[in-house]
């Protein structure tokens, strides 16, 4: 009788062992699924977070690029400054979970609303290359050569140059384009420049002033904590800007190659003469819109027995400009600079010495509401002479094609970031996206 008791109670001492083992090892699953779907609960809500700051970074490219397409198909000639008004007006805004900003900063040391007019800037395909040496004295002495071999097409040093053989040399090794530069971060990769040079402050070319970018040494870049944003070159030159694209009237631009004088009467509001000897001008070699400010249309002085063409006055030669092109759209000219966007620094710099046309285009833009709305309204200017219009025509225009716009996008409820930093054309319909990336 002892025995089956010893017997039972051990029997029952062994049980509550196994269940109190059974238990805890329940409670450690239990507790570790827990934790688990904690941390994974955790992560979907940063998940989600991220996803909405993504989205809302997106709405403000989309926004803005909405007010591009309408300002293309509606644009409001007597105004130049509309679009960029409008897109400052969207340049800040809200979703039902998150908010947007897009800002820029030039070369004054100013932020402003909105993308970055890739206009306001020299491109470094074009002419503007040719004010380098006057920008960037003396870094851009020594390199110069090297740019314009970069962009040639042959494998021919200049002197100071390099060439295909130099770059093959490296440990690295890799051509250059020996084309037009595709992006501004490409000339990094010249003898003679570096992403310093080049980058700045601005070491992620969002041409907006990051908080890395204003501490001093405490992270990369190395940069003067000063609250203003020098972008080295980038601030300067694009590789991005191109001519024709928007007219003031909405429609296509006219290539004078694939028109007729009937169309060139309706746009222009031109007489059939005056057509007829515009569009023979423009069959000849080496014509350039400019020209007829200081060039009278063929004829146009008339002579015993032959029929007078008129001379263009100022709105029509204003009105050639806006509305035709000389080269296909789909082969544009570079960009010319805005010159409602272009900076104080980056002109008073280009035009040395001529410190006082610079203030005189300054002024006329500030206290023009509507800014300058053709290159023609410069006539008004003191002084201007049909030679020097001819070459500021040659350099700047009134209307914008390319924009950067950088919009960083904030969740509403952890305030978690994305920056989605695109590059636009607004030169056709729909807006093409040129460059994309995310931060």
């Amino acid at each position: 009788m002892n025995s089956r008791s010893t017997t039972s109670g051990s029997r029952s001492g062994s049980a509550i062992v196994v269940v109190v083992w059974a238990i805890s090892i329940c409670a450690l699953i239990v507790g570790s699924l827990l934790v688990f779907s904690g941390r994974q609960s955790m992560l979907g809500v940063e998940t989600l977070d991220d996803i909405r700051a993504r989205w809302t970074a997106r709405a403000g490219v989309e926004s803005t690029i909405a007010v591009m397409a309408y300002h293309t198909v509606e644009p409001e000639p007597m105004n130049a400054l509309a679009m960029i008004l409008e897109m400052e007006g969207v340049a800040v805004g809200q979703t039902k979970h998150g908010s947007w900003s897009i800002s820029h900063n030039d070369l004054d040391g100013q932020s402003w609303g909105g993308p970055m007019d890739e206009h306001s800037k020299l491109n470094v395909n074009g002419d503007g290359r040719g004010y380098l040496a006057v920008i960037f004295s003396p870094l851009s002495w020594g390199v110069s050569p090297a740019i314009e071999d970069w962009l040639d097409e042959d494998d021919d040093p200049r002197d100071l140059g390099v060439e295909k053989d130099y770059y093959l040399s490296l440990d690295a090794r890799y051509e250059p384009r020996n084309d037009a530069i595709w992006h501004i971060a490409e000339m990094e990769l010249i003898a003679g420049l570096d992403p310093s040079d080049i980058r700045g402050e601005d070491w992620n070319l969002n041409n907006r002033l990051d908080p890395n970018e204003d501490d001093g040494e405490g992270s990369m870049p190395n940069d003067e904590p000063d609250g203003v944003l020098d972008a080295g070159w980038s601030g300067y030159l694009t590789a991005s800007s191109v001519d024709g694209g928007a007219t003031a009237s909405g429609l296509p631009r006219i290539y004078f190659p694939l028109t007729s004088v009937p169309e060139l009467v309706e746009r222009l509001q031109i007489d059939e003469a005056q057509a007829a000897a515009l569009l023979s001008m423009a069959q000849g070699d080496g014509f350039m819109l400019e020209s007829l400010i200081s060039t009278p249309l063929e004829g146009s002085e008339g002579g015993e027995g032959e029929a007078t063409i008129a001379p263009l006055q100022d709105w029509q030669i204003q009105a050639v400009f806006d509305e035709t092109a000389t080269s296909p759209s789909h082969q544009p000219n570079v960009g010319k600079l805005n010159i409602n966007t272009a900076s104080r620094r980056l002109m008073m710099d280009m035009y040395e010495g001529r410190e006082d046309m610079v203030e005189g285009i300054l002024s006329m833009r500030f206290n023009r509401a509507e800014g300058i709305t053709g290159i023609m309204d410069l006539r008004e200017m003191p002084e201007m002479t049909d030679d020097l219009l001819e070459e500021l025509a040659m350099t700047f225009t009134t209307r914008s094609n390319i924009y950067t716009i950088s919009s960083r996008g904030q969740s509403g409820s952890s305030g978690a970031e994305c920056e989605i930093i695109t590059t636009v054309d607004r030169s056709t319909v729909p807006v093409r996206i040129l460059e994309y990336r995310e931060e």
